[in-house]
């Protein structure tokens, strides 16, 4: 089981990427994009957490898992602050973005060295 999260997890990771260079290059974001990947960051969250309950588990994977829901915390506030401004195009902060990114690689990189 958490090596569908792990896989769930990186298709999170690999969608946010597609996210950053589309806003990058094009200043616009994607919202059948976002919202894919807000789906796999959720669903694979979801699949650690049973994986979790259910398997024996590492101080690192707990770590990952902190992380990998603070960064769905960031990515909530994220969602916020494009739904309150009046166009969707528009990108959010940068460094909400980078904070955001850097919490999820952080826990994908956590589970892969567990």
């Amino acid at each position: 089981m958490m090596a569908s999260a792990i896989g769930v997890l990186a298709l999170a990771l690999l969608l946010g990427v597609a996210l950053v260079v589309l806003a990058l290059r094009r200043r616009r974001g994607s919202l059948p994009l976002a919202l894919a990947h807000a789906l796999s960051a959720a669903g694979g969250l979801g699949l650690l957490l049973y994986a979790l309950s259910t398997e024996p588990t590492n101080k690192l994977q707990n770590l990952a898992a902190l992380l990998w829901g603070l960064a769905l915390l960031g990515g909530l506030v994220l969602l916020a602050l494009r739904l309150t401004r009046r166009e969707f195009r528009t990108a959010p902060p940068l460094i909400a973005v980078a904070l955001h990114a850097v919490l999820g690689i952080l826990a994908l990189l956590l589970l892969l060295a567990s």
